[in-house]
């Protein structure tokens, strides 16, 4: 950092950061830097508690790993925030029925499934005019009412609720609520949310319907989650290399309340 122009000062977590030229007591410090090894390991409460301490401190955190060739990759941790284009809001139109078919649910309605395709991006098309819906698509338009499952598992197969469908499915995938508790939330941000599967995350994410690529990704982890250097580098490369955000987010309990959290890591040149 000092050869870099910067002004360095032991404190904070580990170093003080100011701006190249600024003059510790006549300018605060901009950001407070946190030294890792490649082969130390970091909980996901522990970025969190980074983003508290900014927040606190009124200063900006930075990881700065250093691998075993002593070279130093930077990392800016953030609280997210996500921007978006105001949508309309949904109409809740006639109760569709679907079939849950393996991991998917299928709606058979034409006209309903090109509505919910055409007007709000969820599920795939086919050719035929059937909606091939995800787990969480389904869950979410089952919890608003806009859908009515039948489980072929049943013989004879009947419709189920919100929270039989929920533990069905978590029978199949073990942290599907967790998954459908952030996908839920963004949905009800304004977000378009879609399976993040080719880029090795839960989601991509969309600011608006007619935008041509995905902003974000979001990875879901379990709150007591702890990262190695080498899958947070990972994650946080390949979203950098297809220009999104990689967000991590994790449901935190307080109390008896639960509330979904982001937290926002990219690359950073300094």
């Amino acid at each position: 950092m000092k050869e870099r122009g910067y002004v360095v000062q032991p404190g904070g977590v580990d170093f003080w950061l100011y701006p190249r030229g600024a003059k510790p007591g006549e300018k605060p410090a901009r950001y407070f830097i946190r030294i890792l090894s490649e082969r130390d390991f970091f909980p996901l409460k522990e970025l969190d508690t980074l983003l508290i301490s900014a927040r606190n401190m009124r200063k900006e955190p930075i990881l700065a790993v250093v691998d075993e060739e002593s070279d130093i990759t930077y990392y800016e941790v953030k609280e997210a925030r996500f921007e978006f284009v105001e949508m309309k809001k949904e109409k809740k139109e006639e109760k569709a029925k679907a079939s849950l078919l393996g991991d998917r649910v299928l709606l058979w309605d034409a006209d309903l499934a090109e509505n919910l395709y055409r007007n709000n991006f969820y599920g795939k098309l086919t050719k035929e005019k059937r909606l091939l819906l995800s787990l969480v698509e389904a869950a979410y338009l089952l919890k608003r009412g806009q859908l009515e499952i039948e489980l072929n598992a049943r013989q004879p197969p009947k419709p189920v609720n919100f929270e039989q469908f929920i533990d069905y499915v978590s029978s199949i995938e073990s942290d599907f609520a967790d998954k459908y508790a952030v996908y839920e939330d963004l949905r009800e941000k304004g977000l378009i949310v879609k399976t993040g599967f080719k880029f090795g995350s839960h989601f991509r994410v969309y600011k608006a319907k007619q935008q041509k690529h995905s902003s974000y990704l979001i990875h879901v982890l379990p709150e007591e989650h702890v990262f190695s250097m080498s899958d947070l580098s990972r994650a946080v490369r390949l979203a950098h290399g297809v220009k999104k955000r990689m967000i991590f987010s994790f449901k935190e309990k307080v109390g008896e309340e639960s509330f979904i959290r982001y937290v926002d890591v990219g690359r950073m040149k300094l």
